[in-house]
């Protein structure tokens, strides 16, 4: 089954391929058939499917084909995962000075987030820059950000393949517990860490949303849980709310 769904995937790739050299009034049926070497029936289903998904489209009234707009729609989103770094470095700047706490950001990886630039304060932490690190999905104010505002397909898909191994004192070993929490921190927008990754430590997370309202970045503050008082809490939240909406301004 497997070398099947391989083979299929391959032959899609092989006709993306092809489209992408493709003039721009596309290619006849029987020419993508014969450049990739299948028959025009199987070439047509897996043409079909393409251009379900947008992968693909067909030329009306000629009927050929050419790319779609979802290969260049997600060409856009990796230049922006790219570049995120770079966008968002003058408003880390601000949040670290403002606050004097260690600040991150984060993006999604295999399983984990994946710390992709992390400022320190100039307030005494006993912890060094996170840049490099991964952080757990259930258990970093981080990860909860991005998995509660993640695609529902996408977050069911990650929590499916999560092992919720217990990191502290706090964090929560139970699914349902967790897709509870996740509901939380949807309805008010930002998720909160304390005792859960690190003992004695709080961290504050925001989504960094794009024009689709795609998760493709957290934005936190991270430090010592006693210097982060409620009425410290709601300033610092206030401050990367604020951050966050400067970065998503230079998003594409």
């Amino acid at each position: 089954m497997a070398e099947i769904r391989i083979q299929v995937l391959k032959r899609a790739d092989s006709i993306l391929a092809v489209l992408a050299a493709a003039p721009r009034d596309g290619l006849r049926l029987t020419d993508i058939a014969a450049a990739i070497g299948l028959a025009p029936t199987t070439t047509v289903t897996l043409l079909q499917s393409l251009v379900a998904l947008n992968y693909a489209e067909q030329i009306k009234p000629n009927g050929r084909y050419r790319l779609g707009r979802r290969l260049a729609q997600l060409g856009r989103r990796v230049e922006a995962r790219r570049d995120i770094v770079d966008l968002a470095r003058p408003a880390l700047i601000r949040l670290c000075q403002q606050t004097g706490e260690m600040v991150n950001l984060t993006v999604p990886g295999s399983g984990a987030m994946v710390v992709v630039e992390s400022l320190a304060g100039d307030i005494v932490f006993k912890e060094t820059p996170l840049k490099g690190r991964d952080l757990p999905l259930h258990g970093s104010a981080s990860g909860k950000c991005f998995l509660a505002f993640a695609a529902p397909a996408m977050r069911a898909a990650f929590l499916e393949a999560l092992p919720l191994t217990r990191l502290a004192r706090r964090t929560i070993g139970d699914l349902r517990r967790l897709e509870e929490d996740l509901a939380r921190i949807r309805a008010q927008g930002y998720a909160t860490e304390e005792d859960e990754y690190t003992p004695d430590t709080f961290a504050l997370a925001v989504p960094v949303l794009d024009s689709a309202g795609i998760v493709q970045a957290t934005l936190s503050v991270h430090g010592p849980a006693e210097r982060f008082t409620p009425r410290r809490r709601s300033r610092l939240l206030a401050e990367l709310r604020h951050e966050v909406q400067q970065v998503k301004k230079l998003l594409p």
